[in-house]
């Protein structure tokens, strides 16, 4: 008989590492109340939710306003559908009770749209370059660490590759990897799978070993009446005076500008232009997926005084190995990448003209199953 277990590329949540269980008493009765997703032969997810005083249940797919499948009521108070894949593997779940948001404790959670959210990755073994594999593995740990900038203490994940623990490497380049909007520091590895995408390209020789570090980009700053402000423009000061100071004084890593990476998706895309471009002489080189340029506006102040050096070319030219920018052909910012696309043409700057300038348009739109792409091939190019 077939395995039929999925790689914990699919399962592994922030939560937990194993799949969920279904709920039992404590002498090990069976209560009746399934694990909120399982998979048919035929890999289509069955969802479920235990909500028997409810007259009516559905899920959407996406987003919370995506389309709306109703469920069905079984005679146990559980409501099941069963939906087939698309092209898509991974995609975020809400389900509604009468018409009530409720998030399902049953099923596997994640922290997107600022808050915890259910979550659903079909298994896929056409994908298999972020799968968990029989090759040897890096650690993620949690730092902690005291920022200057908001004047509080900051929490950041960092990869290291197989080895580095035991003392395999000196003076490792380093990645600063973003999330984006609403996200957080465990996006990147619980959502994203970095760590094991990272494991396999070090394994087939596909990547240079570096440390990846990664920062809650919603900055939060603390307010004396105990109120809390966020501001993603704080991210540079808290990289460049708290994150990397830390990193670099207890980790061995190389200290130098072309041993020095940022990148990120999205909002963390704005991010990474920002920092990159008014630091040249801390970075050389950017990841721009699903990629801003220009700084957001709405979460952001003007001007974009950071895109100044994209006219002094000489300078420009020395300062970058690399200027990653990707995005899906479906994404909802088509338009803007395409028109910051078009600003860099005028100026001199595709990819036929900047050397360091590197584009890919995946199939896809503004989610997981494009931006895992998007770091593999980044990862496949920086510190080269």
């Amino acid at each position: 008989m077939p395995n039929r277990q999925p790689n914990p590329a699919f399962t592994e949540t922030v939560t937990a590492f194993d799949p969920q269980l279904p709920m039992t008493g404590f002498a090990g009765e069976d209560l009746g109340i399934p694990a909120g997703v399982t998979f048919t032969e035929d890999n289509k997810a069955v969802l479920s939710f235990r909500a028997p005083t409810a007259n009516s249940v559905a899920v959407r797919l996406g987003h919370s306003e995506g389309p709306l499948h109703e469920m069905e009521k079984q005679a146990n108070g559980v409501w099941t559908v069963t939906l087939a894949a698309d092209r898509n593997n991974y995609t975020a779940i809400f389900f509604e009770v009468d018409g009530v948001y409720a998030l399902n404790p049953m099923a596997p959670i994640g922290w997107s749209h600022a808050h915890p959210i259910n979550i659903l990755d079909f298994p896929n073994k056409e994908d298999d370059f972020y799968s968990l594999q029989d090759v040897p593995h890096g650690t993620v740990t949690r730092d902690y660490y005291f920022s200057k900038t908001c004047n509080c203490f900051k929490s950041c994940l960092v990869y290291a590759p197989p080895g580095y623990m035991r003392g395999k490497y000196e003076n490792l380049p380093v990645l600063y990897l973003q999330h984006g909007y609403g996200e957080n520091e465990t996006s990147w590895v619980h959502l994203g799978k970095v760590n094991w995408i990272m494991d396999n390209l070090l394994a087939a020789g596909q990547a240079t070993p570096c440390l990846i570090v990664m920062n809650n980009g919603m900055v939060q700053i603390p307010n004396a009446d105990g109120s809390r402000t966020w501001d993603p423009q704080l991210i540079e000061g808290l990289l460049l005076d708290d994150c990397l100071p830390h990193i670099e004084s207890h980790y061995r890593v190389a200290t130098d500008k072309w041993q020095r990476a940022m990148a990120g998706l999205s909002m963390g895309s704005m991010q990474a232009s920002v920092v990159t471009l008014s630091h040249p002489e801390v970075f050389g080189y950017a990841g721009i997926f699903s990629g801003f340029i220009k700084k957001l506006a709405g979460i952001t102040k003007q001007p974009n005084s950071h895109l100044a050096i994209l006219d002094d070319k000489p300078r420009l030219f020395e300062s970058y190995k690399l200027f990653f920018r990707c995005i899906g052909d479906e994404d909802t910012y088509i338009r803007t990448y395409n028109n910051e696309s078009a600003l860099l043409k005028k100026k001199g700057l595709s990819p036929s003209e900047w050397p360091a300038h590197q584009e890919i348009i995946y199939p896809g739109g503004h989610d997981w199953n494009v931006w895992r792409p998007c770091v593999r091939d980044f990862l496949m190019r920086v510190f080269k």
